[in-house]
């Protein structure tokens, strides 16, 4: 006994032999399929649009948020270059004093270990006073002790220079002054680091 027929649903419609299962939809040719394929897919193309704004919107905020930085920014360099070009000067000068005071402590250094060391100062100097004045040579009691006896001053002749000294408690060991009728040589180390001092800072 053979088996029945299966029934068919009367909502089912029957393909004809050799037709392929699109379920009623037309059949694309190849060429309409590729086309499908490689199109742009809209979802993507969504999905990268809103990627793109956000981005955007992003860089937007951040700058934003960082705007009120970079002013505080500005204005700071602004007031460092301000304070530097005030305390340059004030350094330089600090620089300045410093390298008088080193001077001062190497000369007394010096004439410490060489208590004559200021004889070839008074001789050039005496070269700045007119030749044949008479010349009162005043120092500090070390000096004068020193150099009483054994300092010769002459003239550009030759002759002896006549020189009298003169002890000034209010001198420190290299400082001297020579005087004359005629000019004044002041020869105090105060004087002479001042004049350095205001000569550095002047350049």
């Amino acid at each position: 006994m053979s088996s029945p027929e299966p029934t068919r649903p009367p909502w089912a419609i029957a393909a004809p032999v050799g037709a392929s299962d699109t379920w009623g939809l037309p059949e694309l040719s190849p060429e309409a399929a590729e086309s499908v394929e490689s199109g742009p897919d809209p979802v993507q193309e969504a999905l990268e649009a809103r990627y793109r704004e956000g981005h955007e919107a992003g860089i937007a905020q951040a700058q934003a948020a960082l705007a009120p930085v970079e002013d505080a920014l500005v204005r700071l360099i602004d007031q460092l270059q301000r304070e530097m070009a005030l305390i340059r000067p004030r350094a330089e000068a600090n620089l300045y004093a410093l390298g008088t005071a080193i001077a001062r402590w190497l000369m007394q250094r010096e004439l410490a270990d060489n208590p004559l060391g200021v004889e070839p100062l008074i001789r050039r100097a005496v070269q700045l006073l007119p030749a044949g004045s008479p010349v009162d040579i005043h120092a500090g009691p070390a000096d004068v002790e020193a150099l009483s006896s054994h300092l010769r001053l002459a003239e550009a002749d030759g002759r002896p220079l006549p020189v009298h000294w003169v002890v000034d408690l209010g001198l420190e060991a290299g400082s001297f002054r020579l005087v004359s009728p005629e000019r004044i040589v002041d020869g105090r180390v105060d004087v002479a680091l001042r004049a350095l001092y205001e000569r550095l800072a002047g350049e």
